[in-house]
Parts: C-alpha cells; sequence; structure tokens
C-alpha cells in the first residue's frame, strides 16, 4: 500500500497551530482589519500611527521576518494585509526550519 507519511497524509502538520502561532495570527488579523472598519485608520496621519504600531509589533514578534511589514508604509498599501502576509511568511520559514531540523 503505502506509508502513511507520504503523499497527503503529511499535509497536516502545516494546519496544527501553536498557542503562539495562533496568538500572533489573531494580532495580525486585528491590526489589518482595524484599518478596514475604521475609515478614520486610513488616512495619512492618523492611519501612519496605527502602521507604525503595527510595524514594532511585528519586529518584536517576528524578528527579521518583520521587514515584510515595512511595505505597510507604502502609499497605497494599506489596501493589502500586509501585517497577515508577514505572519504567513513568518510561519512558512518556521515550519521549513522545524522540517529541516526533523531530518
Amino acid at each position: 500500500m503505502g506509508r502513511r507519511d507520504e503523499g497527503f497524509g503529511s499535509s497536516s502538520q502545516y494546519f496544527v497551530f501553536t498557542e503562539q502561532e495562533l496568538f500572533f495570527l489573531v494580532v495580525c488579523i486585528v491590526l489589518d482589519v482595524s484599518e478596514y472598519m475604521v475609515a478614520v485608520l486610513l488616512l495619512p496621519v492618523v492611519g501612519d500611527f496605527l502602521d507604525i504600531v503595527g510595524i514594532v509589533a511585528c519586529f518584536v514578534m517576528f524578528r527579521w521576518v518583520g521587514v515584510v511589514s515595512l511595505f505597510e508604509l507604502v502609499p497605497g498599501a494599506d489596501i493589502l494585509p500586509i501585517f497577515i502576509f508577514t505572519w504567513l511568511i513568518w510561519y512558512l520559514v518556521r515550519k521549513s526550519g522545524q522540517r529541516r531540523k526533523m531530518i
């Protein structure tokens, strides 16, 4: 037949989140969604304050991967969920590092 860890069976390990990963994801979702929910946060001066708070939070949570969150300062990039993208990149880098340690 085949081994259980081959093929589609091994993909389930990517959807099991630790408490830390889930907490970081929730923080990123709150940062991104808050801009959409409160229209005042899309204004240049007020919105930039939230962006800077989010960028600092990303550097604290994700260390060097937090550099991705700097795209939030690009004019017009507020439409994109940059903080969620930062979490996703951090998560994939973290999981690939864990897989390398297992090999």
